[in-house]
Order: structure tokens, then C-alpha cells, then sequence
């Protein structure tokens, strides 16, 4: 998924020094190469952000008003399973014919393998993918789409190798130290099951926030205080997976029928689970709507979509595209803004747990 059409799936990195001025210069130089070079390893190198095969890199190809936009690809030949078992199936039972044998030695199936995939790789079209990548440079963020730990190593490191920058992710902890000046461990992981006593603490804080932001939107009827960029409806949907330390069943997933009132929604927050990920709904005025899947412990968000602008030509769509994801942004930090306050007064922190264990306690559960 691309930053410039569809849904987009990311997670959000902070700039913490300037980028250099030939960076996109840089990002040339490690730039991806050509396909017939790519062998059987993968290959990894940048793009610019229309498509996977472009690797001309430049302002007139990657930047687009104030942004950058790359992808990292990575590239390599494979020959489908099912085809090079058959191949070697039949070589293997040619080769027992020629010799008069009914089987053969493994490391004659071995070399017979190999001679195979040397005949049979170079003709194999290569495998493409991407990890795409916006910088911001007005707000010195950067939005990337690595959703595993695995792909953000990857783009953490050939981003610094070309600019000599590393971006730092921006989690629920890095928030909390940028927000408050403090230590995730000093936010209070509060117990909400009524079953349960006031000391039982449990989950991350971005699902310990995810948790309380279900709790805020349905004591408000789903309508956000009044902010500088007007007001907002939000609603928690499924489906939602909440989540426990400790033995026992330690996830429960809830798709079906209606999941945040359903039963299953409510005997999981009765023996403590957080809440882990849930699809969140963002309304302004009419016709504008945000929905996203969020991870609430690393704040990895999937298949946003954003309201449609007007703008028909390529620049202003992509601006417009990243401008609406930066609303959505803001409006989940000034949230999670109000959670660590709270959170960290003592008084409005107990008044969230009372009232939140007889939130949970009344639920209908469905």
C-alpha cells in the first residue's frame, strides 16, 4: 500500500536532526538495481515513490510539494515450489530409468536439484516488494509503511546509510517521554475488572490508552472535546483483540456480529484484558471520515482512509492525502495527551477506575 492512492498502512518515525541537502541525491546513489542483476538473494535498494521499477530518484520523481516519497524494494527470483518439485521429479525418474535403479542416493537428488534451479532461475520473472515512505519535512516525521519488526530494521537502516539520519519510532513510550518528560513505567496501568483488586495492574500503555479511549468515546457519546481543528466524533469498532499478560488464553479476537457490545468483549475485560487493536472511526462536520485499524502497543495504524479531496492534479492529491493522515495524527496525540494527564493525577486517575469498573460491570454483553 502506497501513500498516494488507497488505504495506507504505517507507522510514524520522528526526524531528529535536518536532513542533508542532496539527500535525495543520497537516495540515488543506494538506489535499487536493475533487474537483471537480481539472483536468487534479495536485493534491496530505493525507489521513487510511483512505482517499483522506477529508480531514477529526484526532485521532479520523489518530492512532491513538501514531502518526499520513496520506497524501499526488495527483489529476488524464486521458482514456485510446486514447479521445481515437479522438475526434479521428473529428472529423478529419468535418471532411474537411464541407470536401471529404483531409487537414488541424496546427493544425487541434491545435484539434480541444483542443476535445476541454475537452469530454471535466471528465466524466472523477479519477485517485487516495497516499503513505502513519505517524509514530512515541515513536521520532521516520517511515515513508513514497516509493520513488522523485521521490515522497520530494514528501512531504519538503509535510511540512515543514505542520509545519514536514524528516525526514531514514535511509540506509545516515545510519546509518553515526549509529552510528559517521563518514564512509560511512571503511567499506571490501572486494573478495570470489578472482579478483580485495584493493584492487578496489566498491559502496555498504548493498550492501557487504547482501553480508556473506548471507555472516553462511549461516556461522551462518541463526541471529542472542542479542538483547534473542529469537532470530532470517534467510535470504537471491531474487530477488536484484547489481550492479557500471564497464562491462561492471553488473546481474545472478536469479529463477528457486533464486537464491542457482544458478550465476549465483556468477559474479556471482566478477567482484566486490555484492549490490544480495534478499528477507530473519525468524524468532522459531514462527508469527513477517518478509519483505521490501530495497534495500540507499537501505534502501527492499517488501511487508513481519508476523506476524498477536490484536487485533481498529482501534487495537491498527495498533499491533500498526507495532510488529512496529519489531522488524524493529531487528534489521536491530543487524546493520548489527555490520558497521560489524567493518568498521572492521582485524583482523576482513581476516578477513571471506579467509573470504569461499573462501565465494564453495566456492559450488556450481548
Amino acid at each position: 500500500m502506497s501513500f498516494d492512492k488507497g488505504p495506507m498502512t504505517f507507522r510514524v518515525c520522528r526526524l531528529m536532526d535536518d536532513l542533508p541537502e542532496d539527500v535525495l541525491d543520497r537516495f540515488a546513489e543506494l538506489c535499487a538495481p536493475a533487474l537483471d542483476q537480481i539472483r536468487d538473494e534479495p536485493v534491496i535498494g530505493w525507489v521513487s515513490g510511483r512505482h517499483l521499477l522506477e529508480t531514477r530518484i529526484d526532485s521532479e520523481t520523489s518530492q512532491l510539494g513538501n514531502f518526499y516519497h520513496l520506497c524501499l524494494r526488495q527483489a529476488e527470483r524464486k521458482i514456485p515450489a510446486p514447479l521445481l518439485n515437479a522438475e526434479c521429479k521428473m529428472a529423478e525418474l529419468a535418471a532411474m530409468a537411464a541407470k536401471g535403479v529404483d531409487h537414488l542416493k541424496r546427493q544425487e537428488k541434491q545435484e539434480i536439484k541444483q542443476e535445476i534451479k541454475e537452469r530454471m532461475l535466471p528465466n524466472m520473472p523477479p519477485q517485487l516488494s516495497g516499503i513505502p515512505v513519505s517524509v514530512d519535512l515541515a513536521e520532521k516525521l516520517v511515515y513508513v509503511g514497516a509493520t513488522t519488526e523485521r521490515q522497520l530494521d530494514l528501512f531504519l537502516d538503509f535510511f540512515r546509510k543514505a542520509t545519514g539520519v536514524e528516525p526514531v519510532p514514535v511509540t506509545p513510550d516515545f510519546l509518553a517521554q515526549e509529552i510528559l518528560g517521563t518514564d512509560a513505567t511512571e503511567i499506571p496501568a490501572l486494573n478495570i475488572s470489578p472482579e478483580l483488586p485495584d493493584d492487578a495492574q496489566g498491559g502496555s500503555v498504548g493498550e492501557n490508552f487504547l482501553t480508556w479511549l473506548w471507555y472516553f468515546q462511549e461516556e461522551r457519546g462518541g463526541v471529542l472535546p472542542p479542538s483547534r481543528l473542529g469537532e470530532f466524533a470517534l467510535m470504537i469498532d471491531g474487530p477488536l483483540v484484547l489481550a492479557a499478560e500471564g497464562g491462561g488464553a492471553l488473546e481474545s479476537a472478536i469479529r463477528k456480529g457486533t464486537p464491542t457490545i457482544s458478550a465476549e468483549a465483556k468477559a474479556a475485560l471482566m478477567v482484566g484484558k486490555k484492549l490490544r487493536s480495534a478499528k477507530v472511526l473519525l468524524a468532522r462536520g459531514k462527508g469527513e471520515e477517518w478509519s483505521v485499524t490501530m495497534d495500540a502497543r507499537e501505534f502501527v495504524f492499517r488501511s487508513l482512509k481519508v476523506p476524498e479531496g477536490e484536487a485533481m492534479e498529482a501534487v495537491s492529491i498527495f498533499e491533500d492525502r498526507m495532510t488529512n493522515l496529519n489531522i488524524f495524527l493529531c487528534v489521536i496525540r491530543a487524546l493520548f495527551q489527555l490520558y497521560l494527564k489524567e493518568m498521572t493525577d492521582p485524583a482523576k486517575a482513581a476516578d477513571y477506575q471506579a467509573k470504569a469498573k461499573e462501565w465494564v460491570k453495566n456492559r450488556r454483553g450481548e
